[in-house]
Formats: structure tokens, sequence, C-alpha cells
């Protein structure tokens, strides 16, 4: 016989379908039982569509009873936005019985929707699978309490500490670079400097298939984000800047709007290492509602990302191959996370001869 927490993972796995399309909300997974069986299922697919609640309220075929439940990942929402309150979709139909697995962050929701349901003589336990359901949105949760993308820093090096290879395009290899996709496609945005614009020339776009993401509907690109202090970029040199997708320009000098690119130039204060990028990631957390942030820094970036204690986590794929003199060397990121209590290596996992090691920052 399953447990009420059987039911509750459930939900948090359809809520991971939604990971590549929900931005800026968040995944939310949604499961109706009755006497130990799932009657209908659903999950939120994109901003602006009917949240995972009211899919799976469409979906079932079974007028409500008193012995139906409702698992929901996230707590419902209670007022209107760009769909109606899931709390009247819920308190309309009858059920009586809501499992919610942790708080919605957002003050306009936060803890009124479970009050609202209660109001309505509907019984809410609320806390089961908390974690797991606040990892799966923890971009959503850190923009909405930290004001700030949850920020990830991605680095492929050679075992001589090298980020560029003059004989090679490539310092990981493919299953490394396909993974890196993955992570890109669960991204609202990819950050990068000019630095890196210049030497690798990046189109930033998500590599694969709707297939590889198990999505009927295309890829949705992340935003694409420079950091170029002195606008030193030639539009027509670098991919960068094709395409109709948004595109955001943090500079020192000027904030501007380029149509026709569909380019944001947005200046912002500069500190002793050149743009602050605290106001940068608050500029992409209130002004472009990006819950989760990739960062594909050369070897400045990533010092000034660690000193400063401004990513949530790293990521180095760890190639066995020696470039030898003439590739560029990198700040040495394992060396420096060593002398930080802060810092815990969560993983570790093998692409090929590659190795892909994760760390998380512990912030306060």
């Amino acid at each position: 016989m399953k447990s009420d927490k059987n039911f509750m993972e459930h939900a948090i796995e359809l809520a991971k379908k939604g990971i590549y399309t929900t931005s800026p909300n968040p995944s939310v997974g949604c499961i109706i039982t009755e006497n130990n069986k799932i009657l209908s299922k659903a999950y939120h697919l994109r901003s602006g569509s009917d949240h995972a609640e009211v899919i799976a309220l469409k979906k079932l075929r079974k007028k409500v009873n008193s012995k139906m439940n409702m698992y929901v990942s996230l707590e419902p929402c209670c007022h209107t936005g760009k769909t109606g309150p899931c709390t009247k979709s819920i308190i309309d139909s009858g059920i009586k019985n809501v499992f919610v697995s942790t708080l919605d962050p957002n003050p306009k929701v936060k803890g009124k929707g479970v009050k609202e349901l209660r109001k309505n003589g509907i019984n809410v336990n609320v806390g089961l699978c908390k974690a797991e359901s606040q990892n799966i949105n923890k971009g959503f949760f850190s923009r909405i309490l930290n004001k700030t993308p949850y920020i990830i820093a991605k680095q492929a090096i050679s075992k001589d500490f090298k980020i560029t290879n003059p004989k090679s395009k490539w310092i990981s290899n493919r299953e490394s670079r396909k993974n890196v996709q993955f992570m890109r496609a669960k991204s609202c945005a990819i950050l990068v400097s000019s630095k890196t614009i210049k030497n690798d020339n990046p189109a930033l776009k998500v590599k694969l298939k709707k297939e590889d993401l198990g999505l009927k509907e295309s890829i949705k690109h992340p935003i694409r984000v420079a950091i170029d202090t002195s606008l030193s970029l030639n539009f027509d040199n670098y991919k960068f800047f094709s395409g109709k997708e948004k595109k955001i320009v943090f500079n020192s000098i000027l904030n501007s709007f380029d149509g026709r690119r569909n380019i944001d130039f947005i200046k912002v204060r500069t500190d002793k290492t050149g743009l602050n990028l605290k106001s940068i990631f608050k500029i992409l957390a209130s002004k472009y509602h990006i819950n989760n942030l990739f960062i594909e820094p050369g070897a400045n970036l990533l010092e000034t990302l660690i000193c400063k204690k401004l990513v949530d986590e790293l990521i180095l794929y760890k190639s066995p191959n020696i470039v030898g003199e003439l590739g560029s060397l990198t700040f040495n990121a394992e060396d420096k996370i060593k002398k930080y209590k802060n810092i815990v290596e969560e993983s570790v996992m093998e692409f090929s001869k590659d190795v892909r090691i994760r760390y998380k920052f512990l912030r306060k």
C-alpha cells in the first residue's frame, strides 16, 4: 500500500517534467488519488498555461468525493496572474483533502493559499517532502527570497589547468559537452564575459533536440548575457548577437535598446574587479525574472565569483589531457576551495575519461 509520502514523491517527479519550460514560474506537479489509486495527474508546462492543480482537476474523470486526496508539490496560488487562482478551482471542485509539500515563497501567495483552502473547509497538510520540492525550484526560491538567481558556474580544464587549447576547440570530451547542454537547457540565462566571446565566439544556445529533453514543443533557449565593460564587441563578428532571441549586455557606459537585434544595454557601476556583479545579478532577478543563471567564465571572472562568494555551485569538467604551454591558464579553483569551510564536494561523475566534480557553496 502506497503512503502519502509515495504520492508526494510522484508529484515531485511530475514537476521535474517542467524544468526546461516553466521559467519564470516554478515547476509544479499534482496528483489526485482515491483509495490508494491515482485517478489524475498533471504538471505545469509553461508560464501562462494552466497550473498543475487545474489540469489535474480537468483530467479527472470521476465525480469528486470525500475519499479523494490531492497532492501538490507547491502551495496553490490564491491570486490572479496570467491565470486564475488555483485555490478557487480546488474549492469549487469539492476536494476536501490536500497535501502541500512546501509553501510558495512569493509574498502574494505564501501561506495565503493554504489559509484560503482551510477557510473553506479543506483539510490541508503542509511539509511532506519539503526539501525535495524546494530543491527542484531552488532558482525560483533564490530569486524570490534572496533577490538573486541561483548561480552555477562551469569550467572545463585540462590536467595542467588550461581552459584553451590552440590545437583543439575543446578541452572536454563529447560526453561532457552534451551534459553541459542539459544544464544550459535548465537555465533561464547564460552569462559570459566579452573576453570569452572574443576568444570562443559562442552562440550560447542549447545544442540538443527537443526529444533529448522529452519535449513535444521547440526548445526554449536561455537569454544570452554578456559583461562588456567598455562595449568593445562588434555586433557583426560574433554569434552572440545573431538571431531574434533576447540578449543583454551589461556595461559601464549607457542604457539603451537595439530593437533590430533585441539587445538590452544595461549600465552598471564598477568596482575594483570591473562591473559590480551583485548589481548585475539583482537586475537579472528583478527585471528579467531569471531563476537559474548559468555562467561559463574565463579565469578572471571565475576567480572573482569564487573570492566574492557569488556562486551557489561550481562544476568542473576535468580532462586527463595535457595542453602544454600555449594554452590559457585558469584560476586554480580547487586550490582556493580547500580554504573555504562553506564549500562541499556534492558529487563526482565520469564522462568517458573526463571527471565532473560538482561543488556546492553553502550560503548563510
